[in-house]
């Protein structure tokens, strides 16, 4: 990881949604944005970022200007794609499936969003 980066001037910090199975972690968690991916981190794309030494792909949720965490932040690794595949409704219905059926987040949303299509998204988009 270089350690050479710099943040975003605007709002550089990600609130990211791990894709990870297990309940416990199913929460955000605070990431840096450097500044190559400041336009592209819009909320809802889809990323990558460390957690716990292994790249996972994730939800960018939102983004803020500070984090509440007191430690040291990580970086977001990359963005997947800058299409925004996960709009505020569906985020609050995964929410809402997830609480109601007693499962996680990440789960909900694996099923919720189609996986991604590169060929399909460097298509034009219809009229």
């Amino acid at each position: 990881m270089a350690t050479d980066r710099t943040a975003a001037e605007t709002d550089p910090v990600a609130r990211i949604l791990p894709l990870l199975p297990l309940p416990h972690l199913d929460r955000e968690f605070d990431y840096l944005i450097p500044r190559e991916f400041d336009a592209e981190a819009r909320p809802g794309v889809r990323v990558r970022v460390r957690f716990a030494g292994r790249l996972v792909d994730g939800f960018l949720l939102s983004r803020a200007a500070t984090s509440e965490h007191t430690g040291r932040l990580g970086w977001l690794d990359r963005v997947v794609s800058p299409e925004v595949v996960l709009t505020p409704e569906i985020a609050a219905l995964a929410d809402a499936v997830a609480s109601r059926y007693a499962g996680t987040r990440a789960d909900v949303l694996r099923l919720a969003v189609p996986p991604r299509h590169a060929r399909v998204e460097a298509e034009d988009p219809p009229p």
